[in-house]
C-alpha cells in the first residue's frame, strides 16, 4: 500500500510539472532571426500580412486594429522637421478603400483617425509619377509623420515596383525616426534590404494573437488583431519583432508563425547609417555617433566624408566633418554643456548617391553632487588679570602693572546634517503578466469575423478569437494534481499513524 501511495505521489508531482509547461512558443522564436536594435537611432514600425482595410470596408472590427496602430505609430515618431502629416501611399481608388469597397475620405474620419482628439491631415500619393516625385523629394525635404501603405486589392504591380525600387529611402525615413504602418502586400522593398527576410502567403486558419512586444510597443491585443490573415514572415529580419503570430499550417499542431513584425524604434539596413551611444548622455559627457558607409550588400565604403551639423535645438548650427575609413565608419565625438534635444542631420554621397540620415539626441542635466555643509565658530575670550607688585603698600603711589590676557578658543562644532540627496529607485519591471495588459482605449466594439466574397480574392475560413484554450487546460491540470497530492499526502499520515 505505501508503495502505491509513494506512486500516486510522484504521478501528482508529475501532472503539476507538465501543466506548468508554458503553452506559448518561446517569445524568441517565430520561425525568424531578429537581433536587438542597438544604434540607439529608429522610428516605429508595425508591418502584417493581414488585410485590415478591406474587412473594414465590409463592416467588420479591423477598424479598431488601423485606428490603435496609427495612433501609436504617429505619436512614437520622431522625424525632424516633419509636416505632421500621413502620407497614404499606393491606393487604387478613393472610393474603393483596399480595394473592397467604402470611400476613404469616411472611412478615415469615422473610423481609422477616431482615436486622434484631434485628427491629423493626411495625403493620398496614388499614382506611379507621384509616388516617384514623394521619394525624389518630398520624403526629405518636406517628410510626413508617419508613412502608411495600406492593403489594397486593386494595386498595381507596377506602383508596388516603386516602393521596392525606393526601399533604402523607406529605410532612410525610418532610421530618422519616421513612423511605418503597412499592411499586406508584396513587400518586395524588404526583402530588398533584407534579402535573407521571406514573405511567405498563406494564412486565414484561426487567430492571430498579440504578443508580449505587440502589447508593450504598440498596445495590441488579441481581441484587436483577431482578423483574416494572408501570408507570414521567415528568415532573418534585423531588429524586427514579432507583434502577433499564429500556427501554421495546422492551428494546433504547427510552429507559431509572424503574422505582423516591427517595433518601437527600429533600425533597418542602409548604405548609410548613424548610431549614437549613450543613448541618453548627461551634458557635459562625450556622445559618440558613428557614421557608417557601405553597400546595401554590407561592403565597407572607404574615404566618404560625413559632413554633420546640429540642424535643431540649444546647439543649433555646430558642424563636424568626419572621413570613413577601410571599414567604412567615421567617427564623431560630441560634448555639450546644454540640456534639451538636438537633432544631428549628417549627409555623405554614398554609392553614387547622396544621402541624408538624422538622429535625436536628449541631453539631460548632469547630476548635481552637494558636499556635506561643515560650521566652525571660534569663540574669541578676553579675560583682564590684575597682577600687583608685592612690595608695594597701599601707601605707595606706584601705580599697579595691569596685564591683559587673550586666549582664544574653538567652540565645539555645531551639528550639521548633511544635505539629503533623494535616492534613486529602480523601478520594478512588469511581470509577463503585467507586460500583457493594455490601457483601455475607449474602444467600445468587438471586432467581427463575418465572411464576406469578392472576385478579387478568396479569404478561407474565419479565423477564431484568439483564445487560449491551452490555458484552461493548464489550470484544470493544475488543480487536479493538487488535489491528488493533498489526498495522497493525507492518506500517507493516517496510515503512519496506524
Amino acid at each position: 500500500m505505501r508503495k502505491k501511495i509513494f506512486r500516486l505521489g510522484l504521478a501528482c508531482l508529475f501532472v503539476l510539472g507538465l501543466a506548468s509547461i508554458p503553452g506559448d512558443v518561446d517569445p524568441r522564436n517565430f520561425g525568424i532571426v531578429n537581433e536587438v536594435n542597438a544604434t540607439g537611432t529608429g522610428g516605429p514600425i508595425v508591418l502584417d500580412g493581414m488585410d485590415p482595410v478591406c474587412h473594414a470596408a465590409y463592416g467588420e472590427g479591423t477598424d479598431q486594429y488601423i485606428a490603435n496602430v496609427l495612433k501609436r505609430t504617429y505619436d512614437q515618431s520622431s522625424i525632424p522637421g516633419s509636416n505632421n502629416k500621413i502620407a497614404i501611399l499606393g491606393i487604387s481608388s478613393l472610393t474603393m478603400s483596399g480595394g473592397c469597397g467604402a470611400n476613404w475620405t469616411t472611412q478615415l474620419s469615422t473610423k481609422f483617425l477616431t482615436q486622434f482628439t484631434t485628427q491629423p491631415d493626411y495625403e493620398f500619393i496614388t499614382t506611379e509619377a507621384q509616388i516617384d516625385t514623394f521619394f525624389a523629394t518630398s520624403i526629405t525635404a518636406n517628410p510626413p509623420k508617419m508613412i502608411w501603405i495600406p492593403d489594397d486589392w486593386g494595386r498595381s504591380a507596377g506602383v508596388s515596383a516603386k516602393f521596392t525600387a525606393n526601399a533604402e529611402k523607406l529605410a532612410d525615413f525610418v532610421n530618422s525616426g519616421g513612423g511605418l504602418f503597412t499592411n499586406y502586400n508584396t513587400y518586395g522593398w524588404l526583402t530588398a534590404l533584407l534579402p535573407s527576410a521571406v514573405w511567405n502567403n498563406g494564412g486565414c486558419n484561426g487567430g492571430p494573437i498579440a504578443t508580449s512586444d505587440g502589447a508593450t510597443d504598440f498596445g495590441l491585443t488579441d481581441t484587436m488583431v483577431a482578423a483574416c490573415w494572408h501570408g507570414y514572415f521567415t528568415g532573418n529580419v534585423g531588429t524586427l519583432k514579432t507583434l502577433a503570430t499564429w500556427r501554421y499550417p495546422s492551428a494546433t499542431t504547427s510552429p507559431w508563425v509572424a503574422v505582423s513584425l516591427g517595433g518601437g524604434s527600429v533600425a533597418l539596413p542602409s548604405s548609410f547609417t548613424l548610431a549614437i551611444s549613450p543613448t541618453n548622455p548627461e551634458a557635459g559627457t562625450p556622445l559618440t555617433i558613428t557614421a557608417t558607409a557601405q553597400t546595401i550588400a554590407g561592403v565597407p565604403q572607404a574615404g566618404v566624408v560625413v559632413s554633420m551639423t546640429v540642424s535643431s535645438g540649444p546647439d543649433a548650427g555646430q558642424t563636424f566633418t568626419a572621413t570613413t575609413d577601410a571599414s567604412g565608419i567615421a567617427t564623431i565625438t560630441v560634448n555639450t554643456s546644454s540640456t534639451g534635444t538636438n537633432v544631428y542631420t549628417a549627409t555623405a554621397t554614398v554609392n553614387g548617391v547622396s544621402k541624408t540620415v538624422s538622429a535625436t539626441v536628449t541631453w539631460s542635466p548632469a547630476p548635481t553632487t552637494t558636499a556635506p555643509a561643515t560650521t566652525t565658530t571660534e569663540l574669541t575670550t578676553t579675560t583682564s588679570t590684575t597682577v600687583s607688585d608685592p612690595s608695594a603698600t597701599s601707601s605707595s603711589s606706584t601705580p599697579s602693572s595691569t596685564e591683559l590676557i587673550t586666549t582664544t578658543s574653538q567652540a565645539p562644532a555645531p551639528s550639521t546634517s548633511a544635505e539629503t540627496v533623494p535616492s534613486t529607485t529602480q523601478p520594478e519591471l512588469p511581470s509577463t503578466t503585467e507586460a500583457l495588459k493594455v490601457p483601455d482605449l475607449g474602444i467600445s466594439s468587438s471586432p467581427k469575423t463575418t465572411v464576406h466574397d469578392h472576385s478579387s480574392h478568396s479569404h478561407g475560413p474565419l479565423p477564431s478569437t484568439g483564445s487560449r484554450a491551452t490555458d484552461m487546460f493548464a489550470t484544470a491540470f493544475i488543480t487536479l494534481g493538487i488535489g491528488l497530492l493533498v489526498l495522497a499526502v493525507r492518506f500517507r499520515i493516517n496510515e503512519t499513524r496506524r
